[in-house]
C-alpha cells in the first residue's frame, strides 16, 4: 500500500466513515489502488487541434489478446473551425504504429510529433469544410492513468477492457483527446475470438460470424459522446436483461454483462438498476439515452467508470451503481467542457447517491449520508476549480472533487429550498446550451439563479473557487423589551480564511423556548457580523445551524452578559487544516480560568512537543503547531494532541503527511 493509499485508510478510519454503501468511495478506492501510477503527464496533448470540430468517429478494431495487440482503422468526420488550415492532427501514442491515412478517399502523408499523428490535408482548407480521415494502425496499446487499455483475465479467461478518462484514449486509438468537442455520434466494431463477447456503448446493431473463428459486434451511439466515453469490455461474459418501464407500453433494456462466476451472487443487486433509474428521471429528467439502453459491463478495477450506456464495474454495491448511474446525466449528457470542471461530473454524481438514500431511507438517512460527505470535504485542500490538471491525482481528488462537490449542491438545496433545488437540476439537464454537450461551472450558475430568481455569485465564488470553509464562534444574548418580546443579539465571528477573507452564507437558527422554538434566518457577509431580531418568549437557548445545511466547524455557542462571554464546557477542535504539512492550527475554549497544557505525541506514547502551557483566562484560543519546526522533523503518520485543563483531558488524532 503506497503513501496515499494510507492516507485514505487513516483519514476513514479516523472520522469513522465506512466504505461499504459509498460508490464515491468505491470509485475512489479503485483509482487509489493504482495511485502509484498517477504521475503528472510530461506532454498533455489538451485541449487537442482546435482547428477542426469532430462530427463523428468509428472504430473498426481487431483485439487478438493472445499477441495483446490490437489493429484496424479509425475513421473521423470533422469539419474546419478555422481559416486555412493544411494540417491537422490526433492524439496517439507512440507506440501505435501507424500503416496508412486517408483523406477524403485519398492517401495523406503524415508525421509523428510526441503522442501525435500530424496529417497533412494535402491542400489549404478553410472554415466550414468538411472532411473525413481514416487512420489504420497496428500496434500494444498503452496503458496510462487508471488502465486505458488493459489485457488481464479472471478465472484463467481473458479479460480485456480500456478506461481512457482522462487522457488515456489516445492510448489506444487515434483521437481528438479533449472532452470539449463531442462527437455527434459513434460506431465501435470490435472483432474478437469467438470465445469472447465484446461489449461497448449504445445499441449493438449486427454480430457477423467471420468464419475464422472469430466475430465482429458492430455497436452504435446515436447520442452524441465525449471521447473518454467510448469504451471496449471484452471476455466471456454471462447476459442478465431487466427494463426500465418508462410507460405503460414502453420498455429499454438493462443489459449487464458479468464474469459468468459473479453472476447469480448479483442478480439481486442488479435488480436495483430499474428503480434507480425511475428515481432519477422523476428527479433530474428522463433517462439520456432512452433509445439505446443501460447495462453494466464487469471489469477488472476496483471502482467503476460511467462508459455512456454501459458502465464499466468493478463491484455492484448500492452506492457505486448509482454513482455511475447518475453520471449518465451529469458527465455524459452533460460533461465537463475541461478537468477543471470536473465536479459538475464527479460531484453532481456522488450528490445522486445521497438522493437514492433519501428516497429508500428518508431525511434521516440522507442527513447521515451528507454528513459523512462533509467530514470527508473537511480534509480538501485548494478549490473545488482543479488548478493543476496535468495531475491525475488532483482532477480526482476524492475530497475536493467529489465530497466537497456533492456538499455544494447540498448547500445550495438549503438555500433556495427543495423545490426550487431539483428544479435547478432538470433544468440544467435540459438546457439547451449543455444539453448532450459540455458545461462549466458558469452555465450551472446561470441556471440556478435564473430557476430560483436569486443573485447567487457569492455562493459560486467562494465555494468553488475559494478554499477551505467557515468556523464560526456565536455569542447571543437577550434583552426584555416588554409585551413578551425580546431582543435577540447575536454576534457571529468567522476565522480568517486564505481566499475568501470570510464565507457568505444564509445562516438558520433555532430559537429554543420553554415548550416550543422558531425557526430564523440571517444572511452573514462579514467576518464579524451583528443581528438582532425581535422574538415572542424568553429564549432558553440556540441552536446554530440545526439541520447541518453548511460545511463548517463552530467553534463555540457562548451566552453574551455585557462584555462577559459564558463558554458553556471545555472544548477541543479538530486541527485544520487535516492532514497537514508541515503546520496545522489547533484551537481550545476554556469556560473559566484554567491552568493548561497542549501536547502533541506520537503513535507510541511519546511526547513530541508541548503546544500551550500555562494559566488561560476563559476564551476561545488557538495555537499553531509546526512538525517542521526546531529540527523536529517528525516522519508521516499519526500524532495525538491532548488538552489537559483542569481536571479536564481532551484528546484528538491528526495525520501529518510528508
Amino acid at each position: 500500500m503506497n503513501l496515499k493509499s494510507l492516507f485514505i485508510s487513516l483519514f476513514l478510519l479516523i472520522a469513522g466513515i465506512s466504505l461499504a454503501q459509498s460508490g464515491k468511495d468505491e470509485c475512489i478506492r479503485g483509482k487509489i489502488e493504482r495511485f502509484n501510477r498517477l504521475q503528472k503527464f510530461k506532454n498533455i496533448n489538451y485541449p487537442g487541434d482546435s482547428k477542426y470540430d469532430v462530427k463523428y468517429y468509428k472504430l473498426d478494431l481487431n483485439v487478438n489478446h493472445i499477441a495483446q495487440t490490437i489493429s484496424g482503422n479509425v475513421t473521423c468526420k470533422g469539419e474546419i473551425v478555422e481559416p486555412n488550415v493544411t494540417e491537422i492532427y490526433y492524439d496517439l501514442t507512440n507506440s501505435l504504429i501507424v500503416d496508412s491515412v486517408l483523406i477524403n478517399g485519398n492517401a495523406a502523408t503524415f508525421s509523428r510529433g510526441s503522442n501525435k499523428l500530424n496529417i497533412s490535408l494535402n491542400t489549404a482548407l478553410n472554415q466550414g469544410y468538411n472532411f473525413t480521415t481514416v487512420v489504420y494502425y497496428h500496434g500494444t496499446p498503452g496503458s496510462s492513468g487508471f488502465g486505458s487499455f488493459e489485457f488481464s483475465s479472471h478465472s484463467g479467461i481473458p479479460a480485456i477492457w480500456t478506461l481512457s478518462e482522462p487522457y488515456g484514449a489516445m492510448d489506444w486509438w487515434p483521437v481528438k483527446d479533449t472532452p470539449a468537442d463531442k462527437a455527434d455520434s459513434a460506431d465501435v466494431w470490435i472483432t474478437v475470438s469467438t470465445s469472447l463477447t465484446p461489449v461497448s456503448n449504445g445499441k449493438l446493431m449486427e454480430i457477423v460470424n467471420n468464419g475464422n473463428d472469430t466475430h465482429t459486434y458492430k455497436w452504435k451511439n446515436s447520442y452524441p459522446i465525449a471521447q473518454y466515453l467510448l469504451s471496449m469490455a471484452i471476455t466471456n461474459y454471462a447476459q442478465y436483461t431487466n427494463y426500465y418501464h418508462y410507460s405503460p407500453t414502453d420498455s429499454m433494456p438493462i443489459d449487464h454483462f458479468l464474469y459468468p462466476e459473479s453472476l447469480n451472487s448479483n442478480i439481486s443487486q442488479l435488480n436495483k438498476t430499474p428503480g434507480m433509474i425511475e428515481i432519477y428521471s422523476q428527479q433530474f429528467g428522463q433517462y439520456p439515452f432512452i433509445n439505446e439502453k443501460y447495462g453494466h459491463a464487469q471489469f477488472g478495477w476496483g471502482g467503476g467508470m460511467e462508459h455512456q450506456t454501459i458502465s464499466s464495474m468493478g463491484g455492484f454495491s448500492d452506492g457505486l451503481i448509482s454513482h455511475e448511474l447518475a453520471h449518465m446525466w451529469f458527465g455524459d449528457k452533460i460533461t465537463c467542457e475541461d478537468w477543471h470542471h470536473i465536479w459538475l461530473n464527479e460531484g453532481f454524481a456522488t450528490y445522486a447517491e445521497a438522493v437514492i438514500i433519501e428516497n429508500w431511507f428518508g431525511k434521516a438517512g440522507y442527513a447521515n449520508q451528507i454528513e459523512s460527505e462533509m467530514n470527508s470535504a473537511k480534509s480538501a485542500q485548494g478549490s473545488i476549480w482543479v488548478q493543476n490538471i496535468s495531475s491525475i491525482g488532483q482532477i480526482f481528488n476524492g475530497a475536493r472533487s467529489y465530497a466537497k462537490g456533492a456538499v455544494v449542491l447540498h448547500m445550495l438545496r438549503g438555500i433556495v429550498g427543495d423545490s426550487t433545488f431539483f428544479n435547478i437540476l432538470r433544468s440544467y439537464v435540459n438546457y439547451p446550451k449543455v444539453a448532450y454537450g459540455v458545461a462549466v461551472t458558469e452555465d450551472f450558475q446561470t441556471i440556478a439563479e435564473s430557476v430560483s430568481g436569486m443573485d447567487l455569485d457569492y455562493f459560486f465564488q467562494e465555494w468553488i473557487y475559494g478554499e477551505n470553509y467557515p468556523k464560526y464562534s456565536v455569542v447571543w444574548s437577550t434583552q426584555s423589551i416588554g409585551s413578551n418580546l425580546n431582543d435577540l443579539a447575536i454576534q457571529i465571528t468567522q476565522n480568517i480564511n486564505s481566499y475568501p477573507s470570510y464565507f457568505t452564507m444564509p445562516i438558520k437558527i433555532r430559537v429554543n423556548f420553554t415548550g416550543s422554538d422558531t425557526l430564523i434566518t440571517i444572511f452573514n457577509n462579514a467576518q464579524v457580523q451583528n443581528f438582532n431580531v425581535t422574538v415572542r418568549g424568553k429564549p432558553t437557548s440556540i441552536s446554530f445551524d440545526p439541520e447541518n445545511w453548511i460545511l463548517k466547524t463552530i467553534n463555540s455557542v457562548a451566552t453574551g452578559v455585557g462584555d462577559k462571554i459564558e463558554l458553556n464546557s471545555f472544548s477541543l477542535e479538530q486541527n485544520y487544516p487535516n492532514p497537514f504539512n508541515p503546520s496545522t492550527n489547533i484551537k481550545f475554549s476554556l469556560p473559566q480560568t484554567s491552568m493548561v497544557n497542549l501536547s502533541v505525541y506520537n503513535s507510541l506514547g511519546e511526547l513530541v512537543n508541548v503546544v500551550a502551557h500555562g494559566e488561560y483566562d476563559a476564551g476561545v484560543y488557538e495555537r499553531v503547531f509546526n512538525a517542521s519546526a526546531s529540527g523536529r522533523g517528525l516522519a508521516s503518520g499519526i500524532y495525538i494532541y491532548i488538552l489537559r485543563a483542569d481536571n479536564v483531558v481532551l484528546q484528538k488524532k491528526m495525520i501529518l503527511l510528508r
